[in-house]
């Protein structure tokens, strides 16, 4: 549930009245009776996977269709995900190309880089075509000689490009514009119906809603052990991963308000290293960069208020989320509520800001990523969900002094190249729903990518580290993660009768009505 509303959380408004507007009332501590779970949360005896009815349209028998349009999705979601595999004309190519971790430093080398067999446009843009397809209970990855999109259900198009900066010539190529794109076709839902999933999904969040209230975030009590134990309860199977793999130091925090309760998701967790050594290489790799390691990123209004925060602290890892009467609310640093709440899938159109950076500490020194920032549009018609995205900031270098100096001789071009050439960096994510029924799904990311030698050099190391052990790490990270969704889908089915009942409650409701 929260991976849904953390997926989905994107479309969030900034479109509130213009002028002025009062300070929102303070949390307060004060104990008042409680409010009904029907003030906006659902109810506990109501099944966790009760919002995935909206994947389905509305109508007659919704719960039955919903869970039928899911079982098509997660039997294509674990071949697309946990069993990809690559046809040997494809694999003879990515052998060709660097790893994924140094793709964008090296492109402007790699356009003209020989034995990859680019396709070549009138234009001068290099392209790679693969299209993908289910095979049995792989999802199969094929060299294609041209783009086409796709043109049957759980299928593929996808291209990877590179234009040479107009001022290139055959011989000096300092610039480049990478296009890296997909298209699926898919016969189960859209983003509109995750977005609405994830609206009703954010009801579930909350504890028990009684006093005695928290007085300030963070601390572990009676809330969170009954936030758990619905949990439990409800999804044993997914929770029990949970307990093996992770350790909970706070999971929500619940405020009283004139407004009614605050629940404030605010989770503290730490992996359980031990729990890693049956994925060797993904323990190796975890034990070596969690204490080395911090990273955060948040999700802003115009005003500089969070709908979101993330962040990897030196192997905590934290999610921050505000719910009121079950909408998502705004807050500010100090984790107060900031405005009103919003019904996602209300929302027609909206703009918001993400803010992000990482760092790692070595030898007593900080190196990484500052005010790596994107601003992003979100539109939503009857048949459609659009997000626009691009960089507006060059990313900020981490450094010690001096070394700062040489880092931005080296990276600091760039950077900038990446946040303002060709307007900056940008990506979009679609989903459109066809006369047909299927839902046509698009991304695309454009970005102008400098050649850097001293930065590829140093692309070049890192690569001969990765390539070591890349692909038996990836097959660890799919495996790992095809466990907690066997977990998941275990939760599910288990469910389903709950899920199914639910029809039948509304016909007896109708009934009663009548």
């Amino acid at each position: 549930m929260t991976a849904s509303i953390v997926i989905t959380i994107r479309p969030i408004a900034t479109f509130a009245a213009p002028g002025a507007t009062a300070a929102p009332p303070r949390i307060s501590t004060a104990a008042k009776p409680q409010r009904a779970p029907s003030c906006g949360f659902a109810p506990d005896n109501r099944t966790l996977f009760a919002p995935i009815v909206y994947l389905a349209p509305p109508g007659p028998a919704r719960a039955s269709r919903a869970i039928a349009i899911l079982n098509r999705q997660l039997d294509f979601q674990r071949k697309i995900s946990f069993h990809p595999k690559l046809a040997p004309a494809l694999q003879d190519v990515v052998d060709l190309l660097p790893p994924r971790q140094s793709t964008m430093i090296r492109a402007a080398a790699l356009y003209a880089k020989p034995g990859v067999p680019w396709r070549a446009e009138p234009d001068g843009t290099h392209q790679i075509c693969v299209t993908g397809r289910p095979s049995d209970g792989d999802y199969l990855y094929r060299l294609a000689p041209d783009w086409r999109s796709p043109d049957e259900p759980a299928r593929f198009s996808g291209v990877f490009g590179l234009k040479p900066a107009a001022d290139s010539t055959p011989t000096d190529i300092s610039s480049v514009t990478g296009t890296l794109a997909g298209e699926l076709m898919i016969d189960t839902y859209g983003i509109g119906a995750l977005v609405n999933a994830s609206a009703d999904a954010l009801r579930e969040v909350h504890g028990d809603l009684r006093p005695p209230w928290d007085s300030s975030p963070g601390a572990f009590n009676h809330h969170d052990r009954a936030a758990l134990e619905q949990f439990h309860r409800q999804m044993p199977h997914l929770a029990a991963k949970f307990d093996h793999y992770l350790k909970f130091n706070n999971l929500l925090d619940e405020f009283n308000s004139p407004a009614g309760p605050v629940v404030l998701l605010n989770v503290d967790a730490e992996v359980r290293q031990d729990a890693l050594k049956k994925f060797p290489l993904l323990y190796d790799f975890y034990r070596k960069v969690a204490p080395a390691v911090t990273a955060t990123s948040a999700i802003l209004d115009s005003r500089g208020n969070f709908w979101m925060r993330e962040a990897f602290d030196h192997g905590h890892i934290h999610l921050i989320i505000m719910i009121r009467d079950g909408l998502l609310t705004p807050f500010n640093a100090t984790m107060q509520p900031a405005g009103d709440g919003i019904a996602l899938n209300e929302l027609a159109r909206g703009s918001y800001r993400t803010l992000a950076s990482a760092q790692v500490t070595s030898l007593a020194m900080n190196f990484g990523l500052a005010n790596i920032g994107f601003a992003t549009d979100y539109h939503r018609d009857s048949g459609s969900v659009t997000f626009d995205t691009r960089m507006d900031a060059v990313p900020q270098l981490i450094a010690p002094p001096g070394v700062h100096q040489v880092m931005d001789l080296i990276a600091g071009d760039f950077l900038r190249g990446l946040a303002t050439g060709n307007g900056g960096m940008k990506v979009k994510l679609s989903s459109r729903l066809l006369p047909n029924g299927i839902y046509d799904f698009s991304s695309g990311t454009t970005a102008q990518l400098n050649y850097s030698p001293t930065l590829e050099l140093l692309a070049r190391i890192g690569d001969a580290i990765a390539n070591k052990h890349n692909d038996q790490v990836r097959a660890e990270e799919r495996a790992f993660g095809e466990e907690l969704f066997d977990a998941f889908v275990a939760d599910y089915n288990d469910a389903r009768p709950a899920i199914i009942a639910m029809d039948l409650d509304k016909d007896s409701q109708q009934e009663k009505s009548k």
